[in-house]
């Protein structure tokens, strides 16, 4: 019975070792298939986001102008180097890249293999898949105020001139040629400030004032009197009496302070007790007479496509005066409100806040602290503007800020200002101007893309 027993036991072991051998095989391919498809599904993935970062790149590159042509090849190569850089387990196709008839959307697709490991073992030696990817232009208007601070400190160390070859980029990228000339509807517009604004060709509109103005001023001086003749027309005796006078001096000035009363941190359009605070001449009542302050001399750029005009602009800025930030901040509000529509002139009238398929951006920049304000009974001009920049953000407004060389104080009132952390941007050279202002750029132009 135990030689039996025994003999059974030899035969049973070798039954199941063939059961476990023939077993095996599938048990193994089993395991390959759900290791290989867990393998491709990565690398599915990051492939998708690398097309997707390429039509995104692809995009930008024909806002700057390339062409069709030049875009396919960047954004082949794009993905083709992300690919060897990364080392995967894929065997890909070149990226087809067409078009939509009749737009600039861009539309990517690629091919590619996953090499297995056991799946090998039952016969298959890659795993095949396909991405899409795509972009189309979604918000077809966008409305922007350039606020540029004009201050005495930016004649400093060549700042204005950084200023000027940072601002002439972003308008490069914003206003592209070739192709990409027809991918929507941007409009820019510019304003500048130091103590004041500058109302410019639209000082009457927002005052109810005529630029040129008669200021005058009686008073009462003591002088002495003749109070008896001599025959020959000398005077004989004087004495000392009050006199009255009048003192009266004309300046043509174009300079505006903050707003004040209800209407002082609002887009409200001007008009009856809602008009626009014009500066004033101070008297000098033991002299008579009168100054003026001024401002630079270069108003408001309305809402335009014109490069030419903005260009100019942006060539004729000049560096004077103090630091009003709250001003300039309200006048770039203004620039892009469509409750001023009736002040600018045709073509320059903003979007309405609800206008589809539209966005509004303003860029805020300064080097410097918010030290001046005239409006003593509203707080500082920093107080003043973080209200003003509430609204405009409730507004929708989407608000981009650029610190240059500035003291933290003016750091801090621009990172309060801003839409977001990632919207606060700080340069300490004229390079890293020049990139923030360009970054500021590619982000409102990709306001028009989705994805």
């Amino acid at each position: 019975m135990l030689n039996k027993l025994t003999t059974w036991i030899d035969n049973r072991d070798g039954n199941v070792a063939m059961i476990l051998a023939i077993a095996i095989v599938p048990i193994l391919a089993l395991v390959g298939i759900a290791i290989d498809l867990q393998n491709t599904n990565t690398s599915r993935q990051f492939i998708q986001y690398t097309m997707d970062n390429a039509v995104i790149a692809g995009s930008r590159e024909m806002q700057a102008g390339k062409s069709k042509a030049e875009i396919n090849t960047y954004i082949r190569n794009y993905v083709e180097g992300v690919i060897k850089a990364k080392n995967y387990m894929v065997a890909c196709k070149p990226v087809e890249v067409t078009y939509s008839d009749g737009s600039q959307d861009i539309n990517a697709t690629i091919k590619c293999q996953q090499k297995t490991t056991l799946t090998e073992l039952i016969g298959y030696q890659y795993l095949d898949f396909a991405v899409t990817s795509g972009s189309t232009y979604g918000i077809g208007k966008v409305d922007v105020s350039f606020v540029f601070d004009i201050s005495g400190s930016m004649g400093w160390s060549g700042k204005m001139s950084a200023l000027k070859d940072a601002a002439e980029d972003a308008v490069d990228v914003l206003l592209p040629t070739g192709e990409a000339a027809n991918m929507g509807d941007v409009r820019l517009s510019m304003v500048s400030y130091s103590n004041y604004v500058d109302a410019g060709d639209y000082f009457k509109a927002v005052t109810n004032l005529n630029p040129t103005r008669t200021f005058t001023n009686t008073y009462t001086t003591t002088e002495a009197v003749c109070v008896k003749w001599k025959r020959n027309g000398r005077c004989r005796k004087y004495e000392y009496q009050e006199v009255e006078k009048t003192s009266s001096q004309t300046f043509t000035n174009t300079c505006v302070e903050e707003r004040l009363g209800s209407d002082a941190y609002t887009d409200d359009d001007p008009g009856p007790f809602a008009w626009i605070e014009a500066i004033e001449p101070t008297y000098n009542s033991s002299k008579g007479t009168w100054s003026m302050a001024s401002c630079n001399p270069i108003g408001p750029l309305p809402l335009t496509n014109d490069r030419t005009d903005l260009k100019n602009y942006i060539n004729g800025l000049n560096a004077s005066g103090g630091t009003a930030g709250h001003i300039g901040i309200a006048w770039g509000w203004y620039m892009i409100s469509p409750e001023w529509d009736s002040v600018w002139p045709s073509g320059s009238d903003p979007l309405g806040y609800d206008e589809p398929d539209s966005a509004k951006a303003m860029i805020i920049m300064t080097d410097g602290d918010f030290l001046n304000w005239h409006n003593t009974g509203e707080g500082s001009s920093f107080d003043q503007a973080k209200k003003l920049c509430d609204n405009i953000k409730d507004e929708g407004v989407r608000v981009y800020t650029v610190a240059f060389q500035a003291p933290t104080a003016g750091k801090q009132i621009l990172e309060y200002c801003a839409s977001g952390t990632e919207f606060a941007f700080k340069a300490e050279s004229a390079d890293e101007l020049t990139d923030a202002y360009t970054k500021i750029a590619q982000s409102i132009s990709d306001l028009r893309i989705t994805y």
